[in-house]
């Protein structure tokens, strides 16, 4: 908060007057003491100046006014009962650290308890302070204040961590300096008229497993009373410290608590809000969602709670929700195909509970492109507004080794572009990609200057990996580095063949590698030849490099091609670097900050690296910052009509699809989705196509196809679904979960079991599958289901031909969602087809594949 002196206006005063003064005694001194000439006479003495008026101080202008915030039904509101539509980011990374957000993750340290404690040991606990302090100054400074305020945004969720304020030497005691930072961050934001939201990220002990709620592996807040006591003691310093700061516009009690149940979370979220209350009756409370929603929280009136606000955190098209793109944002953001999805069913529940909503974390832009991640990100900010809506994306800042904001980091601001990584794409971004490097889904560019001075040699080094018991399958060819100038090209054996001019190099497992893969099915779009295949299974990471000398100032364009030929838990990696590869050495770019081993880096390597963050040059989302502050928004989810009566016809020239034209008239085409199991996994084949027809000449096996229209980026939903003839499976034999013929409200996602592929995930209540299978004769089946669970669930039940229950399975708890078990139960099939159908009667549970094997 700025502070207005008395003294200030008056010493300005002082200082203005002075000059004038000086002025008027030189001229007097001369008069006294006459002249050297011999003219003795005395001369008139000159007028004085005319007296003018005393400069007058312009004041300081004033912070913004803030008023109260407060709830009023599903609204925010100010003191004048008017709403307020909060629109912000989060500081991630500032008062707790995530490391992957500053280029220093690593599996030695991956969370703040870690490193504090390699700080402790190595440099004393009040190094350890100064070090903390360190960074936090240099995190987040008066350009990052201004840049926040220049996106349009009006509030900031400020995640912390509870040692920022407690004493952990001496419980229950507030630290020397317990209110520094957030004291701090509340004064600049009020400076620019931003709101404040409190987000305590860190209880003491760990709300639950993850790295970000500071220390990984833990989650021991929920069976120690004394660390909830202490977090209930916490929260009460922090609301007697700003309950008359009206800049504060909520308290948000615990982040993510997800290492509980949901009924477990609501009572003791309840415990935290009575406490607050007990020494702040107004400020805003905000309960956090369950990873399983908000369904175990009273109505907060019925519990007699005031001022109450409901947290959750939405990222579609990543962790599993669909993939990113423009669909999943449409479906998400327009309530779904049948128009009572997605936001929608929010607002419902927020209307039966009566008080507003917060969605604490979302990221819109990531992997998108500049113009595209730009548009959603605009559009979910004003959807979300739409509903009344407090929104605060995640995050504001990002530090990468390669820097650059690609086709979108997680940063609205990240640090910029080196050299190192040219290109990228990965199965979490991009499963299946087939592309030019240039426009690669994790990262792409296409030209580059050399980054030191005079002639050197870098090395080209190409990085294919796995991990999680993934599977590495991809393909790369074409490489070719250009001087511009020249026209020479500087790569030997860019287009393989042979292994000619290349080194093999591996940091943990090598793959296997095949200079001269020719099998149409290996090769990338744009390939003119053999191709270079890598493969291997989990945990293989390496691949070839080669040298090339590059001149400072010279610009250099870069190409290739590459795709994945069905990989899980992989990436494809392509950089140059200054450093030759050593075997049992990663590649990583070589940007301006080096990954340190806090275990034995000097601690004046650390202080430099700290240094760094305050002012290294940015690279700002500036798509983002245009569309966030425009007068109006997109019409990209202003969705034209979907083309209807889609049919099909197996002919000998292919698979023949025609439809009825879209009811909008100004549309660009249609877009042609294809996919081996109905209802999910669809990816385009064709589009935008001018007519009404299209004809797939793939290889006949069992297809399901949808059609969309296009105009511009906005697309349609897809019409009806139409099917090339269904294959029953054969048993005995393995079935795939993804494989089924016909289902209700699946998911899929990426699977880390063995195999990998693809598993059934987020299942609730009345969500089914059913799978065609075809039996040799009438027998006795064991059904082995492969299943994991983060808390167990009682499962669902199996039929068979819309019969009666033919057996029921309960899912044991595996401890994660992606740790697997075998479970068995006994079914009686016919000879011939006949069709098997899963009905979920509870959520919880994911299936990866079954498995029928004849009973003897």
């Amino acid at each position: 908060m700025r502070v207005h002196s008395p003294a200030a206006p008056l010493a300005r005063a002082h200082r203005l007057l002075l000059p004038i003064l000086a002025a008027v005694f030189t001229t007097l001194l001369l008069t006294a003491c006459g002249s050297s000439d011999s003219d003795t006479s005395t001369p008139e003495p000159e007028p004085l100046p005319e007296p003018q008026p005393e400069p007058q101080p312009q004041p300081e202008p004033e912070p913004p006014s803030f008023t109260r915030l407060q709830t009023e039904g599903t609204r925010w509101i100010n003191a004048d009962g008017e709403q307020v539509l909060l629109k912000g980011v989060n500081l991630g990374n500032w008062l707790l650290q995530e490391f992957w957000m500053m280029g220093q993750s690593s599996e030695a340290v991956n969370d703040q308890c870690t490193l504090e404690g390699i700080f402790d040991s190595r440099f004393g606990f009040a190094e350890r302070e100064r070090l903390m302090d360190l960074f936090r100054d240099n995190w987040i400074g008066e350009r990052d204040w201004d840049l926040i305020e220049s996106f349009g945004f009006n509030v900031v969720r400020l995640p912390f961590i509870w040692n920022l304020i407690e004493d952990e030497q001496n419980p229950m005691h507030l630290r020397d300096d317990a209110w520094q930072y957030l004291d701090s961050a509340i004064a600049q934001a009020e400076a620019r008229g931003i709101y404040v939201i409190l987000d305590l990220h860190g209880a003491v002990g760990a709300q639950g497993w993850e790295h970000h709620s500071g220390c990984a592996g833990k989650n021991l807040y929920w069976d120690t009373p004394e660390y909830q006591a202490r977090t209930e003691w916490l929260w009460q310093q922090v609301a007697s410290r700003y309950a008359d700061r009206p800049a504060v516009a909520g308290y948000g009690v615990l982040n993510e608590p997800w290492g509980t149940t949901p009924d477990n979370l609501a009572m003791e979220a309840g415990e935290l809000y009575d406490a607050i209350r007990e020494v702040d009756g107004t400020t805003i409370v905000i309960l956090p969602g369950h990873s399983a929603g908000l369904d175990a929280y009273p109505k907060p009136a019925d519990a007699g709670q005031t001022n109450v606000a409901f947290e959750m955190h939405f990222y579609p098209g990543i962790f599993g929700w669909g993939e990113i793109g423009y669909p999943v944002n449409r479906d998400w953001l327009t309530c779904g195909e049948d128009g009572s999805g997605g936001v929608c069913a929010w607002d419902e529940k927020l209307r039966q509970l009566d008080a507003p909503f917060l969605i604490g974390e979302f990221q819109p832009w990531t992997g998108l492109g500049p113009e595209l991640g730009a548009q959603i990100t605009r559009a979910t900010y004003d959807t979300y507004a739409s509903f009344g809506w407090a929104s605060t994306a995640w995050s504001y800042k990002l530090i990468t080794h390669q820097g650059g904001e690609g086709n979108g980091t997680w940063g609205l601001v990240t640090n910029e572009q080196g050299l190192g990584l040219l290109a990228k794409a990965d199965t979490w971004a991009c499963p299946g990609w087939d592309s030019a490097l240039e426009s690669a889904c994790g990262s792409a560019r296409s030209n580059f200057t050399p980054d030191r001075a005079g002639a050197q040699t870098y090395f080209l080094v190409v990085k294919f990996g796995s991990c999680c018991d993934g599977a590495l399958d991809a393909s790369i060819d074409s490489l070719s580095i250009v001087d511009t100038e020249t026209g020479n090209e500087l790569l030997a054996n860019g287009g393989f063949g042979s292994e000619s001019g290349w080194t093999s190099w591996y940091q943990s497992a090598p793959p296997t590698l095949n200079f001269n893969a020719t099998d149409a099915a290996l090769t990338p779009t744009g390939s003119d030849g053999p191709v270079l295949h890598m493969s291997g299974a989990a945990d293989v990471n390496g691949g070839i490099y080669q040298p090339v000398t590059l001149e400072s100032g010279r610009n250099y364009q870069f190409s290739g091609v590459f795709r994945d030929n069905g990989s899980t838990n992989a990436w494809a990696e392509i950089y140059l670097v200054a450093s030759q590869p050593v075997d049992g050495t990663d590649v990583l770019a070589e940007g301006p900050f080096a990954s340190l081993d806090f275990n034995s880096a000097p601690k004046e390597e650390i202080e430099a690296l700290f240094r760094a963050f305050g002012s290294v040059p940015y690279d700002i989302h500036e798509t983002a910052r245009e569309a966030l502050t425009a007068e109006t928004g997109p019409d990209l989810f202003d969705l034209p009509a979907a083309p209807t009566q889609l049919v099909l016809a197996e002919t000998t020239a292919g698979t023949e699809l025609s439809w009825s034209a879209s009811d909008t008239a100004d549309i660009d085409g249609y877009n042609i989705y294809r996919s081996t199991t109905s209802g999910s996994g669809y990816t385009q084949i064709a589009g935008p196509v001018a007519g009404t027809t299209y004809t797939d000449e793939s290889a006949a096996v069992t297809y399901y196809y949808r059609v969309t229209a296009v105009r511009g980026y906005a697309e349609s939903y897809p019409g009806n679904e139409v099917a090339t003839a269904v294959v029953a499976q054969n048993l005995p034999g393995r079935i795939e979960a993804e494989t089924f013929s016909a289902m209700s409200g699946i998911q899929l996602e990426n699977c880390t079991d063995n195999g990998g592929g693809l598993n059934v995930a987020w299942l609730d209540p009345g969500d089914w599958l059913e799978y065609r299978v075809s039996s040799p004769t009438a027998s006795t089946y064991t059904i082995h289901y492969r299943l994991a669970s983060g808390g167990g669930s009682n499962g669902f039940s199996l039929s068979v031909d819309g019969g009666d229950i033919a057996h029921a399975v309960a899912v044991p708890d595996t401890g994660d969602w992606q740790a697997w078990t075998t479970v068995e139960a006994t079914v009686e099939l016919p000879a011939g087809e006949s069709v098997l159908r899963l009905d979920a009667t509870d959520g919880g549970w994911n299936l990866n594949w079954l498995e029928a094997a004849k009973v003897p």
